[in-house]
């Protein structure tokens, strides 16, 4: 480590120090935005859809009912 206090450790440390005069480029231009939020829209819509699909499997297994008698014949219960 570099004594920056000292007279030698504050000239390397001005040495080392870089500086950009004016607004640097935005790391994506516009269409490369627009390609991503198309990207993440259809995630989500793909995503949204399977949730729906699970909630109707939820609720149909919620309303058959199920059979927990243990003197039920196994090939004469529907359930």
């Amino acid at each position: 480590m570099i004594p920056h206090k000292t007279k030698h450790g504050f000239a390397t440390a001005l040495a080392r120090l870089k500086a950009y005069e004016g607004v640097p480029d935005a790391p994506y231009d516009k269409k490369m935005r627009m390609e991503l939020e198309n990207k993440r829209k259809e995630r989500a819509q793909l995503a949204y859809e399977r949730k729906k699909q699970l909630n109707k499997l939820r609720v149909k297994a919620e309303k058959k009912p199920r059979c927990i008698c243990l003197i039920c014949v196994p090939i004469l219960c529907k359930y």
